[in-house]
């Protein structure tokens, strides 16, 4: 781990990233991370620079966390980072999205139902199977099992906590031939969206060579057959009778009230909410 001195705390469209790197062995990289693949870089001033910054603004809005790391890895349990940044936010009455795999989130369930009793409060779970053994292969070990996400869906809503989905990776020939079998499963959860991404994976340039190695190595057999229908190693990628299955995916979410909508999906999480505004007047007039 490595100290990350930042000036800026949050990114022009509110990320905070406290912790940043690659958290989990996972097939798929947002960037190529320097010297130790696994190493993490840590803001441990993180709280004090964010409770600074937000003192300062003249209006409210949502801080996104969790876009290149997730929150609640494992240095979480020793240095309570994102517990201390989540006070501030309630404390600012701010909104927050965080991203995360682990199950460790629920130590903060305090503060984030307090966060979603005056506005926006909402937990984005990646889902990209529901077989355990390729979700290892797809995410790596850290992870915590479906079966375990699932019961964490089913804790925050119940705390009234917003959920978000992520479909990705959709990988052809490894889970696409899944994606109607997941909405399917996830529609009998009290889920706000599920970000199907127009079911395409875009794989960077910089990371492609990683990529594709990785999907050889943990996929041997999917790959022989992707090698044998796909020309080279394109930098994006769609299951195979894709229109077909991207058109009775919308269909099937838009039926059931889920947000599948990549756009949309970012739209609601930029829109602030105050879920408490009118209540020092009903106070007053009783």
């Amino acid at each position: 781990m490595y100290k990350i001195e930042s000036k800026n705390i949050l990114t022009p469209q509110n990320g905070l990233n406290i912790y940043r790197g690659r958290t989990e062995d996972c097939i798929l990289l947002t960037e190529i991370p320097g010297g130790d693949s696994m190493d993490i870089g840590v803001k441990t001033d993180a709280a004090d620079q964010l409770d600074s910054v937000l003192k300062s603004r003249r209006s409210k809005s949502i801080i996104l966390m969790g876009n290149l790391g997730d929150p609640y890895n494992k240095y979480e349990e020793e240095y309570c980072l994102t517990r201390k940044c989540l006070k501030v936010i309630e404390n600012n009455d701010y909104g927050v999205v965080i991203t995360t795999k682990q199950s460790r989130i629920l130590r903060d369930l305090d503060i984030l139902t307090g966060i979603a009793s005056k506005t926006k409060c909402a937990v984005e779970i990646s889902i990209p199977t529901l077989d355990e053994k390729k979700l290892k292969k797809i995410e790596g070990e850290e992870v915590i099992s479906i079966k375990e996400r699932l019961e964490l869906i089913e804790t925050l809503r119940g705390a009234g906590i917003s959920i978000l989905i992520q479909l990705s990776p959709v990988i052809p020939f490894v889970n696409d031939y899944e994606v109607m079998e997941i909405l399917e499963t996830l529609a009998k959860y009290d889920i706000l969206g599920v970000d199907l991404a127009d079911l395409r994976l875009a794989i960077k340039k910089s990371v492609r060579d990683f990529f594709y190695m990785e999907y050889k190595k943990r996929f041997p057999k999917e790959y022989k057959e992707f090698a044998e229908e796909y020309s080279g190693e394109p930098g994006e990628l769609t299951p195979r009778d894709y229109k077909k299955l991207l058109k009775e995916s919308q269909e099937f979410c838009e039926e059931r009230g889920i947000i599948s909508s990549s756009s949309r999906i970012k739209s609601w999480k930029r829109q602030y909410e105050n879920k408490t505004e009118g209540e020092q007047l009903s106070l007053e007039l009783f």
